[in-house]
């Protein structure tokens, strides 16, 4: 069966490929957010406890690859930049993880369709980085979609939204650390002790609401683990195999697989104003990532792409 999927992989087009690729990673993605609703909404698991378990199975599955390489590829002289962006990226996925459990998965992941625009606002306060009118074009037409979607003054905005903002701004913070670490460090370096340190960190808020999951409980909450990884590794080839302003529009279908599953596990569907807001702020941070490949700029590693993975 896998040599068969690779045989008519190898004969398709890379760019098609990879389109392929983050749609199904988007898919995978999706399943994860709604497992995770299901698991603090009807399982009465807590998010944070849930967000410890999401590290905990992803450390199991790259334990053999950790083994293989072995630690000392992963020691570093900048211990502290590591052991600051674990912390940030653990404060965005326990805000990410309690977002969840307050508002639908789609509304949700349009809203972190955001987090490329935080990061290029943050590139320019704390690196300076230059940028022209055609990549702050893109920011405003993706604020725009944001502000649709949130529609201050005529919605009451909630707890879960701002919590996905915040979820965004924080995420946000760690991907330009990792910019500022790729200058010295491998991306193997980079990924597993953000991987390995999270698991700690994320283990101290999980201590004071711990429930000990049951079995059934524990199923789901390996699906989260499993479908987080097996998303980012997929999101890895995908950009390997083609330009990231080429597979970015794939991302929109992260919205339409999220409201599809939402609306069979939860009877939830978003309504007119988030798919227009949504499609906006994918048409802006394609935008941005394709004025981005044209100045050639060196990209964070794309394993940490996205927001609440």
């Amino acid at each position: 069966m896998i040599r068969k999927f690779h045989s008519i992989a190898s004969k398709m087009d890379p760019t098609v490929y990879a389109f392929l690729l983050v749609v199904f990673a988007a898919a995978l993605f999706a399943l994860m957010h709604n497992v995770i609703r299901y698991v603090t909404t009807s399982e009465g698991i807590h998010p944070f406890e849930a967000a410890f378990f999401r590290n905990l199975f992803g450390v199991l599955i790259f334990a053999p690859w950790i083994m293989k390489k072995g630690f000392r590829s992963l020691r570093t002289t900048r211990p502290f930049l590591h052991i600051t962006r674990a912390g940030l990226n653990s404060i965005s996925l326990l805000a990410w993880f309690t977002a969840l459990s307050l508002m639908p998965v789609a509304d949700a992941t349009a809203l972190g369709l955001l987090s490329p625009v935080f990061v290029t606002i943050l590139a320019i306060i704390f690196l300076s980085e230059t940028v022209g009118i055609r990549r702050w074009a893109g920011v405003v037409i993706a604020l725009i979609g944001g502000l649709i979607i949130v529609r201050p003054g005529f919605s009451e905005i909630g707890v879960g939204t701002w919590l996905i903002l915040f979820a965004a701004l924080t995420v946000s913070s760690s991907k330009l650390m990792a910019k500022v670490l790729s200058n010295t460090e491998s991306a193997a370096q980079i990924v597993g002790l953000l991987t390995l340190l999270m698991l700690p960190i994320t283990l101290v808020p999980a201590i004071f609401v711990w429930q000990t999951p049951n079995l059934y409980q524990l199923m789901f909450l390996a699906l989260i683990g499993f479908f987080g990884v097996i998303g980012h590794l997929l999101f890895v080839q995908a950009y390997k195999l083609a330009d990231i302003s080429v597979v970015e529009p794939a991302i929109f279908t992260r919205m339409i697989w999220a409201a599809l599953v939402g609306y069979f596990m939860f009877s939830e569907f978003p309504d007119i104003w988030t798919w227009i807001g949504g499609g906006i702020i994918v048409i802006g941070t394609t935008y941005i990532a394709r004025r981005e490949a044209i100045r050639g700029e060196e990209r964070i590693p794309v394993s940490e792409s996205r927001v609440g993975d």
